[in-house]
């Protein structure tokens, strides 16, 4: 016989933290984290993934003579994911189920790096995940830098806030941003997220620490990803910091679609399978010499399309 189900109220329930074979689950109306393991047939499915549950899973319970366990992963309405670090060429997925990305990049240590923002903004349009780009330590940046980088992205529609965790500078607005949603919090190490949270929030009490002025890169804080409810409504997924980002899953001949001014342009090319790098009557390229593409934007399109057509080769 098999496990009986639990209680049909309590049969579902929310992942809010993954580690290894072991979840924090949180049940709809109640506030205690519970842990419960993973069934092992869980992992006897063949995937990709590097773990069969992530942060933001609806999953069904069974309860047996050894408690609580997660037989079931529900279907997803989408996941936030990139390819695991280190030599793993599976799928890491950090979020599910979420209405936004927020992408958290700064001013002062780490450098803000175009190639990285455009990387995750590219994953989450492939996942058809809306992002909000946040710019945070402005109190460490010249004005004039400021308004060019965000200029940059506020030209392609996407809504750009500017933080200050450390004045608080703009919190507010980011505030008013999560409220209703559920949120992935993602972005290089040291970029501040967990400041930011904590902003956000009072209580929370999220770890942070300084970044590393030899390295200038930060430090991973957060270990691991976990999602706390906003007292306001809404939750957040607190990611940990990366040094790099590698896409997972883009198909090469499909990454220009995931460029906003790209895809607009795009139709104007003489080919309409091309790849904007080096065919004649290309539209995309005769705009970006008019300056009417943002060259770090180019750059960034053709580093990562030679990344990903690299990778089927390979």
């Amino acid at each position: 016989m098999g496990s009986p189900l639990l209680p049909a109220e309590a049969a579902t329930a929310t992942v809010v933290r993954v580690d290894a074979r072991q979840c924090e689950i949180l049940r709809a109306g109640e506030s205690e984290v519970r842990a419960v393991q993973m069934r092992g047939r869980l992992w006897e499915k063949s995937s990709d993934d590097k773990s069969p549950v992530a942060v933001g899973d609806q999953v069904r319970l069974e309860l047996d003579e050894d408690g609580e366990a997660i037989a079931e992963v529900l279907p997803r309405r989408n996941a936030f994911a990139r390819r695991a670090a280190g030599e793993d060429v599976r799928r890491q997925v950090l979020a599910t189920n979420v209405d936004q990305v927020v992408l958290v990049a700064c001013f002062g240590t780490p450098p803000f790096s175009s190639i990285t923002t455009d990387r995750i903004l590219a994953t989450a349009s492939f996942a058809d995940i809306p992002t909000t780009l946040v710019l945070n330590k402005i109190d460490r940046s010249k004005p004039r830098k400021i308004e060019e980088i965000a200029g940059t992205y506020q030209k392609l529609d996407m809504q750009v806030l500017l933080t200050s965790a450390e004045t608080g500078d703009g919190c507010e607005a980011l505030t008013e941003a999560l409220v209703g949603k559920v949120s992935v919090f993602y972005g290089l190490s040291g970029v501040g997220k967990s400041s930011l949270l904590n902003r956000v929030e009072d209580g929370l009490g999220i770890r942070t620490r300084e970044v590393s002025e030899s390295l200038k890169s930060g430090r991973h804080t957060t270990t691991y990803a976990r999602l706390y409810r906003l007292a306001a409504g809404g939750a957040v997924i607190d990611t940990p910091g990366a040094r790099t980002f590698r896409p997972w899953g883009i198909p090469p001949h499909e990454l220009r679609l995931h460029y906003k001014e790209l895809r607009e342009i795009g139709p104007g090319c003489r080919f309409p399978a091309c790849l904007h790098r080096d065919e004649p009557d290309c539209a995309v390229l005769a705009a970006a010499e008019r300056g009417e593409i943002t060259a770090s934007r180019m750059r960034s399109y053709h580093e990562l399309l030679a990344e990903l057509q690299a990778g089927i080769e390979n």
